[in-house]
């Protein structure tokens, strides 16, 4: 019982700053973001936390073959890729029409 008063206590407190301080609310909302990948946009300014679960096959690619290049190349500039997942993103970008090696 105390840990369950214990737990609502610090939600509410958490609420409580969220509502009270937006910046707060902003630094939450982009952890949980980073938390959960596939809710964020390709066109993100985070969108390279994407990259290792698109890479795998976990999170979709855009559906364009222009904006899923882009993504590619965007991936292999700003995420920190694996000799694997490299190999497999160089792959993935050969296998686009018109889309260069990243």
């Amino acid at each position: 019982m105390n840990k369950l008063l214990l737990a609502l206590g610090a939600l509410a407190l958490l609420v409580g700053l969220v509502l009270a301080f937006p910046l707060v609310a902003f630094f939450f909302q982009i952890t949980l973001d980073s938390l959960r990948p596939q809710t964020i946009s390709w066109d993100a300014k985070n969108a390279w936390s994407k990259c290792d679960g698109a890479i795998a096959g976990a999170v979709d690619w855009p559906s364009a073959p222009a904006a899923a290049c882009a993504a590619m190349h965007m991936c292999a500039n700003e995420a920190t890729l694996t000799p694997e997942q490299w190999t497999s993103l160089v792959s993935a970008a050969r296998r686009l029409t018109g889309c260069g090696d990243p």
